[in-house]
């Protein structure tokens, strides 16, 4: 009898176009999540990847400040399990996918150079692409408009603590 084995996180179904590359390969090719969860991607692939791969996932519908997979851009992640897709297709393969990093920099942003993490998200942003605010906490760019909007005063300034690790 086979053991049952509990997720971390509850699924959630979610069928959206993205677009994925191993990181042996220059190419994009499209594919579609399946469901999704706080730390992985289910998607159906065209080509068997092995376990273990790296996978670099491009979300077609990228809308920012969304929850969910599509309120980032590009995501790292890694192949736990490929299975072949049900007997009423002819080809195809699920894939079970853990996230490394999820990002909202575009896909063809070089890895190169020096990268921080946004103190509100905790998104690894190229360093040239954040912001400061008054305290230097380092914001990336959707979290450093929503902290704009914010009017200057208690409100603000608790928010401010609050990023930099200061409250009180």
């Amino acid at each position: 009898m086979a053991a049952f084995v509990q997720r971390a996180h509850p699924r959630q179904a979610l069928q959206v176009p993205v677009k994925y590359r191993t990181a042996q390969s220059e190419q994009f090719i499209d594919a579609r999540t399946l469901n999704y969860s706080k730390d992985g991607l289910c998607l159906e692939v065209d080509q068997k990847v092995e376990p273990e791969t790296d996978i670099y996932v491009v979300m077609e519908n990228y809308t920012p400040g969304q929850s969910g997979p599509e309120g980032y851009r590009t995501y790292v992640t890694s192949v736990r399990w490929i299975r072949s897709l049900a007997a009423h297709r002819d080809q195809g393969f699920v894939a079970g996918t853990q996230i490394m990093t999820r990002s909202h920099d575009t896909p063809e942003t070089r890895v190169d150079g020096p990268h921080q993490i946004c103190d509100l998200c905790g998104d690894l942003i190229q360093e040239c692409r954040l912001h400061c605010t008054d305290e230097n906490a380092q914001l990336c760019e959707p979290c450093y408009r929503h902290y704009c909007k914010i009017p200057e005063g208690k409100s603000r300034e608790c928010v401010e603590r609050f990023i930099v690790g200061n409250v009180v």
